[in-house]
């Protein structure tokens, strides 16, 4: 059974019921099969009989991405037999750092060798997720994010900023969009700008700069982040570290170890090290997003 599979793959399960006493069950029994998607719908695909008490189902196209999970239940004389299990299904258009080809070559894996493929794919996966709490997300991805006013200037959460959608304030029952007025352009009172590089938005009114109306929560910011696919190669570098850092950890018993065991915060008595060592920060160090964004 694979680790990871992708929506709109079919998923064949198999289970081998034992009966009472702990050997294959091969009379006439029950068997069924009850599986919950991620947002909890519940379906009971249609269960074959394989032979010596081994029984198989396809849940048939999962279109949700997530943790599914499924129940394995058999009646008969002398069974009563239950198994739970869960598999992982992964969203299509993910993003990903860096490719599997990749981060093969940077560990020296035969690319012939598929044996630990699934595996590889996993640290992919939260590599990615880790570089993108660090350095803000590579893929754009659009937020809706609601600030407190009272002030002039709004910093939005996630950077790299590509592109800002819309800005509403509200004051008691009135609904305001503002809209883009650049310095030098400015047509009303209802304007702001834009520096994208810091993710900052300027209440403006006929170009000067004023203050959001106050209130908690009362001004709405829809916008797009992501650098537009474009990643760095001191980013992927970083990330093909990190990724062979955690094999190293977890399949080859930390060793061979690369760079010196400070670097990997590994110093004072501490053989495991850190999940995000020293040297990855510092690759992506130039790109990291600042203090305090969420």
């Amino acid at each position: 059974m694979p680790l990871l599979y992708y929506t709109g793959q079919d998923v064949r399960l198999s289970e081998l019921v034992l009966d009472d006493t702990g050997v294959p069950a091969i009379g006439t029994l029950t068997v069924a099969l009850t599986v919950t998607d991620p947002t909890g719908i519940v379906s009971t695909p249609a269960v074959t009989p394989a032979g010596g008490g081994q029984y198989v189902a396809a849940v048939p196209s999962v279109a949700v991405a997530g943790t599914w999970r499924y129940r394995w239940t058999a009646t008969g004389t002398g069974v009563g037999y239950a198994s739970e299990g869960q598999f992982q299904v992964r969203p299509l258009g993910i993003e990903q750092v860096v490719d599997l080809a990749s981060v093969k070559a940077h560990l020296n894996l035969p690319a012939t060798d598929t044996s630990q493929d699934a595996e590889l794919q996993g640290f992919i996966l939260a590599a990615g997720d880790l570089a993108r709490d660090v350095v803000g997300p590579l893929l754009p991805e659009q937020h809706t994010e609601w600030h407190n006013g009272g002030s002039p200037t709004i910093t939005l959460d996630w950077l790299p900023v590509a592109s800002v959608l819309s800005v509403t304030e509200y004051v008691s029952a009135s609904t305001w969009v503002l809209t883009e007025q650049p310095l030098g352009s400015s047509t009303d009172a209802y304007g702001y700008t834009v520096d994208l590089d810091k993710g900052q938005i300027v209440r403006r009114a006929t170009g000067g700069a004023v203050s959001f109306p106050r209130g908690i929560k009362n001004v709405k910011v829809v916008y797009t982040a992501g650098r537009g696919g474009a990643i760095p190669w001191t980013v992927r570098l970083g990330a093909l570290e990190l990724i062979r850092h955690l094999f190293q950890l977890t399949q080859q018993g930390g060793r061979p170890r690369f760079g010196g065991a400070a670097l990997d915060g590994e110093s004072m008595g501490v053989p495991t090290g850190f999940a995000l060592p020293q040297r990855v920060l510092e690759l992506w160090q130039p790109f990291k997003r600042p203090p305090g964004i969420a």
